[in-house]
């Protein structure tokens, strides 16, 4: 497994936070060193001076000294031997005793405490009647001891602490470090990149919405991929039969050429409705994306005359069909663009032609139920199963319209899916594979409003 490098921020962070340890170790240092430099801690040795030149009748009584010396190592940590100026040991509050001052050192008593050389300590005279009769003989300063192993603790826990900061850092920012790849790799085109984060703090939801926006990202371009290889498909076959038609023309062959004539007005019928399907279909995906109002002419519509006019072409282009009209009481008034829902039931009704057989009846049927409710059955070849759940894709054909020679280029029920929906209603279709199909939609009645 390749070992993951941690990037500028992981660093920084983490050194950010030994930093403040470091300085709160420090800060800390100062307030001893402060503390440790305050008059009363100074002044110790004069006043240990007074205190045991004032007790200097019980240099006799040595329990009652090691009593007194005993009580100081535990309030305040100070190892002392108490020895008499001749070098004889009188108490003592350690073992092995703290060893005796040298004869010079001894000497310089009489003038008061001193720091013993080499020991980083300190003697102490005991005067009796102003003569220095015996000492005290220290192992360090008041609260050294206790400060040097408070220091060593303390350097101890900000070891650990610095230790126990890596995973923590790590542990916070591994996951931003993972996001930031995933972008890069999006970003560098890699349409796939994923985060993949479980998480259910902060950084797991931003990873969630990154995954859903490359999710929809590559949607989007696959999308555009495929409409783009789909028109340049269909664009393909018409261009190609003009081209030929227009060859025999500029060989002289006008009869040829005008037995083309009538496939050629097929053709550029057929080039003009992809063109206008594609163009529509984009614009309300545009204007839906954008979070804007969908391209719509909106007015207040009847909605039996929507039916009306669709019925009144069915007939006229296709005569030799037969359209039942089921109507179940009066039709709402609906805030639409008559003419996009108009292109809805048209198309619908010419799928339901193109699909089923001449003997059989198309039925268009409509009710006031959830606004306008439509439905546009046919007892033609129905649709697959499988097929179903891509029926709404721009393109899409199944084999079986295919194989039947029904032509079309897959947009009529995507462009209607986008129309409906974009007047606030929906559209579902159920069918089964032999015994025909049947198409629902329904969008919204008009609000009681006046303009």
């Amino acid at each position: 497994m390749k070992r993951q490098r941690h990037g500028r921020l992981f660093w920084k962070v983490y050194l950010h936070g030994v930093g403040l340890l470091a300085l709160t170790a420090v800060a800390l240092g100062i307030a001893g060193w402060l503390f440790g430099r305050t008059p009363a801690w100074r002044a110790y040795p004069e006043r240990l001076e007074d205190y045991l030149s004032s007790r200097a009748g019980d240099l006799d009584r040595p329990e009652i000294v090691e009593r007194d010396l005993r009580r100081e190592r535990d309030l305040i940590g100070v190892e002392m031997t108490v020895y008499r100026v001749d070098g004889t040991q009188v108490a003592t509050n350690v073992e092995p005793p703290i060893p005796p001052l040298e004869e010079r050192d001894v000497r310089r008593l009489k003038r008061g405490p001193i720091h013993v050389r080499g020991r980083h300590a300190f003697a102490v005279p005991i005067r009796k009647d102003g003569v220095v009769v015996a000492y005290v003989a220290s192992g360090g300063m008041p609260l050294a001891g206790p400060l040097t192993r408070g220091a060593a603790g303390l350097a101890l826990i900000l070891i650990v602490l610095a230790l126990g900061s890596f995973p923590l850092a790590r542990t916070i920012l591994s996951p931003l470090e993972r996001l930031t790849a995933a972008a890069q790799r999006l970003g560098s085109g890699d349409l796939t990149a994923r985060a993949g984060l479980k998480r259910n703090d902060e950084v797991g939801k931003l990873a969630v919405a990154f995954d859903d926006m490359a999710e929809r990202l590559e949607k989007l371009v696959r999308g555009e991929k495929e409409l783009l290889a789909n028109v340049s498909h269909e664009l393909r076959t018409p261009l190609a039969r003009i081209r030929v038609a227009l060859e025999l023309a500029a060989e002289g062959d006008l009869e040829r050429a005008r037995r083309y004539l009538s496939e050629i007005a097929t053709d550029l019928g057929e080039l003009e409705r992809l063109v206008e399907d594609v163009l529509t279909a984009a614009r309300l995906d545009l204007m839906g994306t954008r979070g804007g109002a969908p391209p719509l002419r909106r007015a207040r519509v009847a909605a039996q005359s929507v039916l009306d006019a669709a019925a009144e072409r069915f007939r006229v282009a296709r005569p030799e069909r037969t359209l039942e009209i089921r109507v179940e009481g009066m039709l709402p008034i609906i805030d639409a663009d008559e003419a996009m829902l108009r292109r809805v039931v048209d198309n619908l009704l010419d799928n339901a032609a193109k699909y089923s057989d001449v003997e059989q009846p198309v039925v268009l049927a409509a009710s006031a139920r959830e606004g306008l409710t439509v439905e546009i059955i046919d007892q033609g070849i129905g649709i697959e199963a499988a097929d179903l759940p891509d029926l709404f894709r721009p393109f899409f054909r199944t084999e079986r319209s295919r194989s039947r020679g029904t032509g079309g280029i897959g947009m009529g029920l995507a462009l209607a899916r986008r129309i409906v929906e974009a007047h606030g209603g929906r559209i579902s279709v159920t069918s089964e594979a032999g015994k025909g199909t049947t198409v629902h939609f329904q969008v919204p009645a008009a609000t009681e409003q006046t303009g």
